[in-house]
């Protein structure tokens, strides 16, 4: 007999099948409400923790035995020694000639030595005109009404100044405005403010067209570095959220931005700008390309996986932070995945380190062994991990609610296990994808500061500036010296440049000629 609902001051039945009835129909939903509520605080707790609480992931190591104790490392104290290229300006502090003399006898005290203080100091930012001057030369003795006049007169210099044509920027200030916006977070607003302290006005929508002209530069570099990443055999990749301003709209919509990171050989860290988030972004992004694809378990990115397409290798961090959020919601059982997790990132530290890229047939092949180490290792050291890993999560699973954080981070550890234990193939693939990570930090910072994107065209004028100044991050190179130097040189290759004129002007080969100009510099020097 079902029960009946009733309002609350009328009479209750007075047969006892109703009664029980109702009975059984409260405590159904007195059961679904607590498990509501506890899914509820699950979540605010994880919200509470992740907007006020420590960022760091790291666990409290056991405690370890005093025999096996490593002795303590000593840190260098002391202050690093000052740059010997920088410029040294010297304030000399001297006597004066009565301050000389000696009190006791009258004459003049000798100079036995001086005392040296070096300290690191700043000059505000210099600004200067640069002016270009193209001298035009003309034949006097030829006929102007018989001889053309692009023979007889002839201009030194490009026909156009740049970076950019007509433009008040020069490229030392161009690479400033994007390295500021780029790399250090600044907004254009902010970054007008502190051109005008230094006495220079420019509008922050004057600031805004230069980028957008910077990337336009850029562009053709951006594919090119898009098209070898493609050739890399590992990629990462993630994706972040970014505010979208809709025209017409006072609210805005959220927009990506995805980025793939290349492997060794093709070190390049590019972004994508969609203004949704399908799946459609990334399959276009990475259309053709055949490797390992190292990312969370998206839904966005599991049409790009099969067994003649993308080969997934899932990212164990995200299982570790699934068991985290069970530890710290009070499940002690979590703790043992934890501490077997443990155990596979000790033999990812053992493991020796991958080798740089060489031309040299000699040491690719010593590349080649030693990746071939590195599989054999974690096949020998991993493997009986990832086994009972394994077993415990048959074990535990039956007994973890669906929901509750545990039998959350089971299922994902589960549904995912193949691309997790994928990383053992091969020993250039990484346990995690933390890579990717730390590489959207930037993104995550400078969402901060300038807040919204205002159009799609400014979000891909971003994904092209981005990726130029993530791939130097990357690198090592400094956005600054990079971008001064390349961005007059691709004005001068014109609108369509060649693959192989652009190849020099690819960060790695510009770092590489970079570093041997150096060397024969210091060669030279001795």
């Amino acid at each position: 007999m079902e029960a009946t609902t009733l309002a609350p001051d009328a009479p209750l039945p007075t047969d006892v099948p109703t009664l029980q009835a109702m009975v059984r129909e409260l405590l159904t939903e007195l059961q679904k409400l607590r498990a509501e509520n506890a899914e509820l605080r699950a979540k605010l707790d994880a919200a509470l923790k992740h907007r006020f609480g420590r960022r760091s992931e790291r666990r409290t190591p056991p405690p370890v035995p005093a025999a096996q104790k490593p002795p303590p490392r000593r840190d260098e104290h002391g202050r690093s020694p000052l740059p010997e290229h920088l410029e040294r300006r010297e304030v000399v502090h001297d006597l004066t000639e009565a301050e000389r003399l000696c009190p006791c006898c009258g004459r003049s005290r000798a100079c036995i030595g001086e005392q040296t203080a070096e300290q690191l100091d700043l000059d505000p930012a210099h600004f200067f005109v640069l002016r270009t001057v193209k001298k035009s030369y003309a034949c006097r003795h030829c006929d102007p009404a018989t001889v053309p006049v692009e023979q007889r007169i002839q201009t030194a210099g490009p026909a156009q100044v740049g970076p950019i044509a007509k433009g008040l920027c020069g490229p030392g200030l161009l690479a400033h405005v994007v390295t500021a916006k780029f790399a250090d977070h600044t907004p254009v607003h902010r970054l007008a403010g502190q051109l005008a302290r230094s006495g220079v006005t420019i509008a922050p929508s004057t600031l805004g067209d230069w980028l957008f002209r910077a990337s336009e530069l850029l562009t053709p570099l951006y594919r090119l570095m898009h098209t070898r990443l493609l050739l890399s055999r590992v990629i990462h990749g993630d994706d972040t959220g970014v505010k979208l301003r809709v025209p017409g709209s006072s609210r805005t919509t959220k927009a990506h931005l995805w980025t793939c990171i290349g492997d060794a050989d093709y070190p390049y860290v590019l972004f994508d700008f969609t203004a949704g988030y399908s799946a459609e972004g990334p399959t276009r992004f990475l259309k053709g390309y055949k490797g390992y694809f190292q990312a969370d378990a998206l839904a966005q990115y599991e049409g790009l996986y099969g067994d003649d397409k993308v080969k997934h290798v899932c990212c164990v961090a995200h299982a570790r932070r699934k068991f985290v959020a069970a530890s710290d919601a009070g499940d002690e059982r979590a703790s043992k995945a934890l501490e077997m997790i443990g155990r596979l990132y000790a033999i990812e530290r053992a493991l020796p380190p991958l080798l740089p890229p060489s031309d040299d047939p000699v040491q690719r092949e010593h590349r080649r062994q030693r990746e071939e180490q590195r599989r054999a290792l974690r096949q020998r050291d991993a493997e009986p991990v990832w086994d009972e890993l394994s077993n415990w999560l048959g074990e535990q699973k039956p007994g973890a609610l669906p929901k509750s954080p545990l039998g959350t981070a089971i299922g994902y550890a589960s549904n995912n296990w193949e691309a997790l234990k994928r990383y053992l193939e091969q020993g250039i693939l990484a346990l995690d994808n933390n890579l990717s990570e730390r590489t959207l930090r930037a993104i995550a910072l400078g969402r901060n500061n300038w807040g919204v994107i205002g159009s799609e065209v400014g979000g891909t004028t971003a994904a092209v500036l981005y990726s130029t100044v993530g791939t130097c991050k990357h690198l090592g190179i400094d956005p600054f010296a990079y971008l001064r130097d390349t961005l007059p040189g691709l004005f001068a290759l014109g609108e369509k440049p060649t693959t192989e004129q652009l190849l020099d002007r690819l960060p790695d080969r510009w770092l590489l000629n970079q570093t041997r100009g150096q060397r024969i510099r210091d060669v030279t020097a001795r």
